[in-house]
């Protein structure tokens, strides 16, 4: 039983770092702030896909952060259950420090680069140059 307000104390909250969960993003560790790189660029490797292929590849394309803030991106809304689903899977990557905006980037950029040629044949199709 407790004896008093003394006996319960609040813990120490780091609020800036909740706001960057929050936000999408998390703060660079100090020492990678003075070496900023470019992003690398992640290629998927030709091999036979096996189960734990396939669990390696789908980890070095997509579970990956290659951008340090999503701050200089645009607000996009999607649905609840998606963001549940993205925001679960993110947070299974804590050790690496896979924000949400690295993880979309990166589901982004594998479907144009697997369906681009198809985009720019069906934009090519709908908008035909007037003259």
């Amino acid at each position: 039983m407790a004896k008093g307000r003394r006996d319960f104390e609040k813990p120490v909250v780091d609020e800036q770092y909740l706001m960057n969960i929050m936000s999408g993003d998390e703060p660079l560790p100090a020492m990678n702030v003075a070496h900023s790189e470019l992003p690398k660029e992640v290629k998927p490797v030709e091999r036979p896909k096996s189960k734990s292929t396939k669990k390696l590849d789908y980890q070095e394309t997509f579970l990956v952060n290659r951008f340090p803030s999503g701050r200089n991106g645009k607000v996009v809304y999607i649905r609840e259950e998606y963001h549940e689903r993205l925001l679960r899977i993110v947070q299974l990557t804590r050790g690496d420090k896979v924000t949400l905006y690295s993880y979309i980037d990166n589901i982004l950029e594998q479907h144009f680069q697997e369906y681009g040629e198809d985009i720019t044949a069906y934009f090519n199709e709908k908008f035909k140059p007037i003259l």
